[in-house]
């Protein structure tokens, strides 16, 4: 089982002010776990957590500038930079929708930074967002 030790950037990685539980699923606000800006190319993420469960990434997309991208397009980005000042969403589909009570988020990303051959930098940050209250 991988060990996860919190770093600088852990209680940043997840901005709660700008994420959302959806009726489809999540929209998470992310911020760059790194000191300088990145393509998107070196960006992974890896494991998502929503109240301690594993919710799968299959169909997650990551939204830069307009754009969206699946995770299995995210290594031919190399000419998208995520600056270190903006945030990507990860948008995460889920089958069934969330309850309205609040859910603790757990995201783990993964880095590759170009100039550091063989580092791998993970990072693993939470958020408490709110369920979207069901109107009918």
């Amino acid at each position: 089982m991988a060990r996860f030790f919190k770093n600088n950037f852990s209680d940043v990685l997840l901005t709660p002010e700008d994420s959302r539980v959806t009726a489809e699923g999540l929209s998470l606000d992310v911020r760059l776990p790194w000191y300088r800006s990145l393509p998107l190319s070196v960006v992974m993420p890896s494991e998502l957590l929503v109240d301690g469960q594993r919710v799968p990434l299959d169909g997650a997309t990551v939204e830069h500038e307009g754009r969206r991208y699946t995770l299995a397009e995210l290594p031919e980005q190399v000419a998208a930079w995520w600056f270190v000042q903006d945030s990507i969403k990860l948008l995460v589909p889920m089958d069934q929708p969330l309850s309205a009570a609040p859910h603790e988020v757990t995201l783990t990303l993964h880095l590759f930074p170009p100039y550091i051959p063989m580092l791998t930098w993970v990072t693993r940050g939470n958020a408490v967002l709110q369920g979207v209250r069901n109107h009918g």
